[in-house]
């Protein structure tokens, strides 16, 4: 299985745009990122199981986010 890279829309795309509405680029991103999952991306370290609650801690060591204090 080859790792598609998600790539963020440019730092001038405004995240919303008119009237209060997600711009569609941003929006197009993050429902690829739920589309695929969390522990799907290359960057997260899937060996230990993420509960409710958790949040992701970028561990410099390894260069991966895993699973951090509830």
């Amino acid at each position: 299985m080859s790792v598609k890279k998600a790539i963020l829309p440019g730092a001038d795309v405004p995240v919303v745009v008119g009237g209060g509405l997600m711009n569609p680029t941003w929006y197009a991103f993050f429902t690829d990122l739920l589309r695929r999952g969390v522990l799907d991306m290359p960057d997260v370290a899937n060996s230990t199981a993420i509960t409710n609650g958790q949040v992701l801690v970028f561990n410099s060591t390894t260069g991966k986010l895993t699973p951090g204090a509830n």
